[in-house]
């Protein structure tokens, strides 16, 4: 299977369209084809998966193009830390040939949290309420 993912850019604010386009080409037929956003963690214990959307692609060939676009959560914010990182991604899942991904970035300011430093505690929250994150 030779699959690609397309995006102009890979960092994003929450609330903004992340729009792409997934390509591919197998030697078997393939039967279904999804593009979806999801988020993990990596580090230390065991991996947490959440799939927050999902574009079924109908009708898929097996040399195919096509756009898919999502709009970014406001929630959870990519983050890094010592033990444990919250990572963005955009999956190509094809049937029966496997998948392929790309990581990105979801978070305010378009730049990955690093819990290294604990500034961000003092962001704004983006929603309605406009509570303070930490007080």
């Amino acid at each position: 299977m030779n699959a690609t993912i397309t995006l102009p850019k890979m960092d994003f604010e929450p609330g903004e369209t992340i729009s792409g386009t997934a390509s591919w080409q197998t030697t078997q037929e393939v039967r279904t084809a999804e593009v979806r956003l999801f988020w993990q963690t990596r580090g230390k214990g065991s991996c947490d998966v959440g799939v927050v959307a999902v574009q079924t692609l109908d009708l898929p060939g097996q040399a195919d193009q096509r756009p898919f676009s999502f709009v970014a959560p406001h929630a959870p914010p990519g983050f890094s830390g010592r033990l444990i990182s919250l990572v963005w991604g955009i999956e190509l899942v094809l049937q029966p040939e496997g998948s392929v991904s790309r990581d990105i970035v979801i978070a305010p300011g378009r730049k990955e949290i690093s819990l290294e430093h604990p500034e961000w505690l003092e962001m704004e929250d983006p929603s309605p309420t406009k509570r303070r994150m930490a007080q």
